[in-house]
C-alpha cells in the first residue's frame, strides 16, 4: 500500500475528486471517460461515485469520494454525509 494515501487519509476523512471528465453523456451508448477512477483502482482503495451536480445538458456530474485501503465504513459515512449536505443546500 502506498504510504502517501494512508498519510492523507489519516489526516482527512476522505478525498473528493471528479468521477469523470464533465457530465455524463446523453444516451446509453457510453458512460464517459473513467480517467479519474484509474489511480484509485490501481491503488486498490475504496471509492464511490455520487451524481451530485448537473451539467449543461441536465445530465449528472459525478463526484468521487475516496478513502484508505480497508476503510470502507468511513468512506461510506463520508459519502452519505456529503450527499446529505449537497441535498440540503439545493
Amino acid at each position: 500500500m502506498h504510504s502517501w494515501i494512508q498519510g492523507i487519509c489519516s489526516e482527512y476523512d476522505a478525498i473528493i475528486t471528479p468521477a469523470a471528465i464533465g457530465e455524463a453523456p446523453v444516451g446509453l451508448e457510453a458512460t464517459g471517460d473513467p480517467i479519474f477512477c484509474t489511480i484509485w483502482t490501481y491503488l486498490g482503495v475504496p471509492a464511490v461515485s455520487l451524481p451530485l451536480m448537473e451539467g449543461e445538458n441536465d445530465m449528472p456530474v459525478g463526484v468521487q469520494v475516496v478513502s484508505s485501503f480497508g476503510d470502507d465504513a468511513r468512506l461510506l459515512r463520508s459519502a452519505r454525509w456529503l450527499a446529505g449536505k449537497v441535498a440540503s443546500e439545493s
